[in-house]
């Protein structure tokens, strides 16, 4: 029998750290809630320590906030954090974008559009639309080469998907025609990407998240930073 490689394994504040980071992404843990260590710790079935790590962890990548005789809150969203990923994902993704245009198969190219397509016949279906998103923007990052700017990218898609969860995702009146805009936009991707135009790629990407920004603005719902 092989023997197990625990080094391969992820850490208990490893795991603490992703579960609570997917549920904060995903509107579970809602900006302003307490997160009690003692609270935490019962529900996972593991000690407090690794729960104050993941909780540290967190803070550091901006998830969590700390507060001195309170402990860690979920952040807030507010307009300045909004503002400052969608300024860096204009600068990356179109960037990477362009590196990846030659690279990405046709066959995967054809399969995202055609979720796409099934995402315009059906725009009320929110859960096809979000898994559509996820993998078009994925499918631009998963074939780079550069690892660092791979990571980079990966931050900055969880900070948006959670302002986006708190925005876009929580709107129903704007759901319908967010979800057709930016399926158009994501379907120009596609075409762009299947022609093997890495400018033109390029520009259709930067246009989408430049489009995008503008969406979440006009939303509203984002909080003033004090």
């Amino acid at each position: 029998m092989p023997g197990t490689d625990f080094g391969s394994m992820p850490s208990l504040k490893q795991l603490a750290y992703d579960s609570l980071k997917q549920r904060i992404i995903d509107g579970e843990l809602k900006p302003g809630f307490r997160l009690r260590e003692e609270d935490l710790s019962a529900e996972m079935n593991i000690s407090r320590a690794p729960i104050r790590e993941a909780l540290n962890m967190l803070e550091r990548d901006g998830f969590t906030t700390i507060v001195p005789r309170k402990g860690a809150i979920v952040a807030e969203v507010v307009k300045e954090d909004l503002y400052y990923i969608w300024e860096m994902r204009a600068l990356l993704e179109p960037y990477a974008a362009r590196l990846s245009a030659e690279l990405v198969p046709p066959e995967k190219i054809a399969e995202v559009k055609g979720k796409l397509l099934t995402v315009l016949e059906h725009p009320g279906d929110l859960s096809r639309y979000m898994e559509s998103d996820l993998e078009l923007h994925q499918m631009l990052g998963d074939y780079l080469e550069n690892r660092f700017l791979k990571n980079t990218l990966e931050n900055m898609k969880a900070h948006s998907l959670r302002i986006r969860w708190a925005v876009e995702y929580d709107n129903e009146d704007a759901q319908a025609s967010v979800v057709e805009a930016a399926t158009r936009e994501h379907m120009d991707i596609a075409c762009a990407l299947e022609k093997r135009n890495p400018e033109l790629v390029y520009r259709v990407v930067k246009q989408h998240v430049e489009n995008s920004a503008r969406r979440l603005t006009g939303a509203g719902r984002v909080n003033q930073k004090k």
